[in-house]
């Protein structure tokens, strides 16, 4: 710094024409320039820096030359002092990005020795911190001259504009990506007015820019009072809206709409989709078929369907046959594209019908199809290509044959040779068929396959004690659960008994663990039978083709060794060798991980409120347990609650949650804030196992001093169907002592409604599976309706969870659904958010 420092006192002194002085004049004149260049450096963001010029230009740029660099500047790159970052060129030059290092040192050259000072130096360059990491510095400077113009000290400044280039580079791709759209957008602020649009809206509306409409209100741009009215809606209440439909001049558009929150303010983001032409030939489409009328009169009494397709695919005729054999009217489909209708994979089926019809006039043969309630049916069906006056193709008359009923029956004689007549699963000799089959690939292809033995955990205690009917019908419900988890490629077969087995092909270790996963989660909650529930655990043993053995035989016995390991260790998945179960270990380290969470206070509380759907108030709030790991990040409770009921552990944490409830009650209580309602907290099915649990219940809450009524417990349907008359005392008990009881998750589990009446209960809560769907779901609809209108007639309580749209939360009130929760009314946040979002208004 002296050297530099010193350059800057005698400037200054020449520059306001100091005299000479005495020795103690000077020192003090040193000092206070000292300390004015000092509070200059610590002051500035930037790093200085500063060098006198070389009158040898080839040592301009020697790395050996002396250059001061600031403080702050070593600062900028994690450098502590001199020592670290020496007061050489070379310092800078070895921290320049290879591409950076040419452009910088030619930018400095030619800013130095233009003797003329017309030339800047200001550049950006990257230069790679101490930790390794590359920031954006910007680099400008200056050149003291003598009269001649040569050079003769150089100085200036770094600025770190790391962050500067990123904000730039998001804000550039969002331009991008809104003016790529192939959809024209409008963004309307807080009073409805156009803030933003894109190239295509202006196309749309016949506009040269965004400046024709930016600042308008929304009616005069799109003026139509529905359009005016949905957006306002959109911004007061959220959510998106779909399918307007207005005319605009000698157009139709087609919009969509949702409200956005951001942190200025909320938006209402706009798409419109010009669909004139589509317009168009529906109207076409629509014509066609009054002309042929008259002649499609005889066709309807025809008990085949009937169909005209034009060459585009669209529906130009159906005749009454169509609409009895697959449930739509001609008005549904008129103009409307065949394959998304009738054919569950769309194009798959027509495409080679059309192109054989095309090719030779004609086409026969079997299509699967699907009706408008989804069901599958199997036609005959006889494509005949028409053309017109020009001998052009114009459409394809299309008879098609309903042969669903022929196709059953062939295939019942088939399954009853191949398929076990319980499960209707492949059965021993299939298996045999298939896995030769998937060998003999294996092989051709040098690939691998799984092989998966799979035995129900204490299922001979269900035969035992419930009869074989019971057994049967679990073992049918276990079946569906596996289906239901397994993929395309692989094949699951009932061997005898509770024995089945799975095939992966082209399936090594890794993928034959996560089989094995998805199979044990499929059984994670009971089965239920004939109004009982069966904890059902498994067993499975895994081998692997071809390091485990090359035939049927060999594989099977090696997968077998590996199950009954399995289910000496207490159930769970090996390999042949388990040492190599990569799966295994990883649920081991998990559980490992959460009891050393739990043990160390990691596991917190959320809060997701419960209002009423009449006035919308609070009226309560669940306590969810929420993990965040330090590797892993966040852990959903889908995946270490279920570890934690294996490792024994959810006793210990279920009496953590109830205490840490309790224990924020109370302290929301204090400073004064007022929680109304009930506190939810759940209650494992393996918490009603423990002896004591009511009395421990309600020696918790007494501890913290939390009164009975302040709290609602929680408890799963399946889990009070484990032990129904033991769930029944606890229940009873508990709703005694003032604890208010409610059934979690109702209608996911298999309960005997002969038990519901029975039950101490509250309040019933409609899983969200039904919530989610019952808008579009005609059957989670009415089981949505059906469950409201039980517990009325119970005299319960009634709440809904899962609620994410205002429609969902309007049909639950007109159904008499009394309370709800889910993302439309807040998501689960920290206890500190959950009391300012909440509870502050009944301070």
């Amino acid at each position: 710094m002296s050297t530099s420092f010193g350059a800057f006192s005698k400037r200054a002194a020449a520059s306001r024409g100091v005299r000479q002085r005495s020795p103690r004049n000077e020192r003090e004149q040193v000092d206070r320039l000292r300390a004015r260049f000092d509070l200059i450096c610590q002051a500035t963001s930037d790093g200085l820096w500063d060098a006198e010029v070389d009158p040898d230009p080839a040592r301009l740029t020697d790395p050996a030359a002396p250059f001061w660099w600031s403080q702050q500047f070593r600062s900028l790159l994690g450098f502590r002092d001199e020592r670290e970052f020496p007061n050489v060129l070379g310092s800078f030059l070895a921290r320049l990005h290879p591409e950076d290092l040419e452009p910088t040192l030619n930018a400095f050259r030619a800013h130095v020795q233009d003797r003329s000072g017309q030339t800047p130096y200001d550049v950006a360059c990257r230069l790679r911190c101490r930790s390794g990491e590359y920031r954006w510095f910007r680099a400008r400077g200056h050149t003291r001259r003598a009269a001649d113009g040569r050079a003769l000290r150089v100085a200036g400044a770094m600025t770190d504009i790391t962050d500067r280039n990123t904000l730039v580079t998001v804000r550039r791709n969002a331009e991008t990506i809104i003016a790529s759209l192939p959809a024209g957008l409008l963004i309307l602020d807080e009073l409805l007015r156009v803030v933003g649009s894109n190239d295509v809206i202006h196309q749309i509306l016949g506009l040269v820019g965004a400046d024709d409409i930016r600042g308008l209100p929304i009616g005069t741009v799109l003026p139509q009072e529905a359009v005016a009215r949905r957006a306002r809606d959109m911004l007061e209440r959220g959510g998106t809206s779909h399918g307007i439909e207005l005319r605009l001049g000698d157009k139709w558009l087609r919009l969509a709409m949702t409200g956005v929150a951001l942190d200025d303010g909320r938006r209402v983001l706009i798409v419109a989709e010009d669909v004139t032409a589509e317009q168009r030939l529906r109207k076409q489409a629509r014509e066609h078929a009054t002309r042929h009328r008259d002649q499609a009169a005889l066709l309807d009494k025809a008990r085949d369907a009937i169909v005209v397709r034009g060459m585009d695919g669209t529906i130009q005729f159906w005749n009454k046959g169509a609409e009895r054999m697959y449930g739509w009217s001609a008005d549904e489909v008129l103009g409307r594209q065949s394959d998304p209708l009738l054919y569950p994979t769309p194009g798959a089926g027509s495409a080679l019908a059309a192109d054989a019809a095309l090719a030779s006039g004609e086409w026969s043969g079997e299509l699967e199809q699907r009706r408008k309630d989804g069901s599958v049916l199997t036609v005959e069906g006889h494509w005949t290509l028409v053309r017109g006056e020009d001998n052009e193709p114009k459409s394809f008359l299309v008879i098609n044959t309903d042969v669903t009923q022929r196709k059953a029956s062939d295939e019942r004689i088939r399954t009853l040779a191949l398929y076990d007549t319980l499960t209707g699963l492949p059965n021993r000799s299939l298996f045999a068929d298939r896995l030769s089959q998937g060998l003999a690939a294996a092989a051709r292809e040098g690939g691998e396959l799984a092989v998966l033995f799979i035995d129900l955990n204490r299922f001979k205690e269900i035969n035992d004690t419930q009869g074989h009917g019971v057994g049967d019908e679990v073992l049918v419900k276990v079946a569906r659960r596996f289906q239901g988890a397994l993929r395309e490629h692989e094949t699951l077969a009932r061997l005898a008994g509770d024995e089945f087995v799975v095939i992966a092909q082209a399936a090594g270790r890794h993928a034959a663990a996560a089989i094995a996963g998805r199979l044990e989660q499929a059984l994670a909650e009971p089965v239920g039978a004939r109004g009982h529930t069966f904890s059902v655990g498994l067993s499975i043993g895994i081998s692997i083709y071809p390091e485990d053995g090359a035939s049927i035989d060999d594989l099977l016995r090696c997968a077998d060794i590996a199950m009954y390991r399995a289910k000496a260790g207490g159930g769970g998945h090996l390999f042949y060798q388990p040492q190599m179960s990569v799966g295994l270990a990883e649920r081991m380290e998990l559980a490992r991980d959460l009891m050393r969470a739990f043990n160390q206070g990691e596991l917190q509380l959320y809060y997701q409120p419960q209002v009423s759907l009449d006035s919308g108030e609070l009226v309560g709030a669940e306590a969810l347990v929420r993990w965040q790991d330090r590797e892993r990040g966040w852990v959903s409770p889908s995946v270490f609650i279920p570890i934690a009921e294996a490792r024994g552990m959810i006793g210990a944490l279920g009496s953590w949650v109830l205490r840490e409830a309790c224990r924020q009650l109370g302290s929301w209580r204090q400073r004064g804030l007022r929680f109304p309602g009930r506190l939810s907290v759940n209650l494992a099915a393996q918490q009603l196992e423990q002896a004591g649990i009511a009395e421990r219940i309600q020696q918790i809450a007494g501890e913290a001093g939390v009164e009975p009524d302040c709290l609602e417990l929680e408890l799963t349907e399946s889990g009070l169907m484990a032990n129904v008359e033991r769930a029944i005392g606890i229940m009873g008990t508990l709703k005694e002592a003032g604890f208010s009881i409610a059934i979690d998750d109702f209608g996911t589990g298999y309960s005997s409604l002969a038990y519901l009446k029975r039950l101490p209960a509250d309040k019933l809560k409609i899983d969200i599976s039904f919530v989610r769907e019952m808008l579009t779901d005609r059957h989670d609809y009415t089981i949505v309706n059906t469950i409201i209108g039980m517990a009325r007639n119970l005299r319960l309580k009634v709440i809904a969870e899962g609620v994410e749209q205002p429609a969902q939360a309007e049909a639950l009130l007109a159904l008499g659904c009394d309370e709800a929760q889910g993302y439309y009314y807040g998501k689960p946040v920290p206890a500190e958010e959950f009391a300012r979002q909440w509870l502050a208004a009944h301070a």
